[in-house]
């Protein structure tokens, strides 16, 4: 048997309730029941409550900063404002 204790708060959840969901995503319950009609986020029911699988979130997020990415501008070049003056 090993030393180590192990409490449920070492451990990241791996689904969480819809209000839970839509509260990391900062979105509103509409929205958030939007991504999950269009499939965005994964999720199932467990009895009679639903569950939002937490990878699906983050996987969400990753798809969003890469979308915000390709379509970003790319940045100016930056001159100093000391170049400027000569």
């Amino acid at each position: 048997m090993s030393d180590s204790k192990f409490e449920l708060s070492d451990f990241a959840p791996l689904v969480v309730k819809p209000k839970d969901a839509w509260k990391m995503l900062s979105c509103s319950n509409t929205r958030g029941y939007e991504l999950l009609a269009t499939g965005e986020l994964e999720s199932f029911r467990d009895g009679r409550s639903r569950k939002i699988v937490v990878s699906s979130i983050h996987r969400y997020i990753a798809m969003r900063l890469a979308e915000a990415q390709r379509t970003a501008a790319p940045p100016k070049a930056r001159t100093s404002p000391l170049s400027e003056n000569k």
